[in-house]
């Protein structure tokens, strides 16, 4: 009895999927598909406005280094005309370069890691700016 109930049910199952099966491709055929050319609309691409000329390139301090002078000088090179910022975890300075572009710094360290983040802003509000990590540490290796 029980074989025959599972034997009965696998059929009906499959008779289930192959009426299934008819129906949705009956449904399918029924579908009209627009080949009509779509009325395609392009936007204009956006032209590249003059390439900025501000940069900003740092002498010292190299990144991911290991210090045992408390105190770090900072120096680079920008454009002449650029306000430069920099960034400690504990102060702030605000420089400008000499007419060749130079500047120059001292900034206290903190103990152990200091993210540094040095940023260069021109009078048309460009803004370029490099990040150093400097350990400060007294431990001998």
């Amino acid at each position: 009895m029980k074989q025959e109930r599972v034997i009965l049910s696998f059929i009906f199952v499959l008779i289930g999927l192959l009426v299934a099966g008819i129906l949705f491709y009956f449904y399918q055929s029924t579908k009209v598909v627009n080949n009509a050319p779509s009325n395609v609309t392009s936007s204009p691409t956006p032209t590249v406005g003059a390439k900025s000329n501000i940069f900003i390139t740092l002498n010292q301090p190299t990144d991911e280094v290991v210090v045992d002078n408390k105190t770090l000088q900072i120096s680079g090179k920008t454009i002449t005309n650029a306000t430069i910022v920099i960034i400690t975890d504990s102060n702030q300075f605000v420089l400008q370069p000499t007419s060749q572009g130079n500047f120059s710094t001292t900034v206290t360290l903190d103990n152990g890691q200091n993210l540094i983040t040095i940023q260069a802003i021109a009078q048309n509000g460009e803004t370029v700016s490099v990040k150093r990590t400097v350990t400060y540490s007294t431990e001998n290796f």
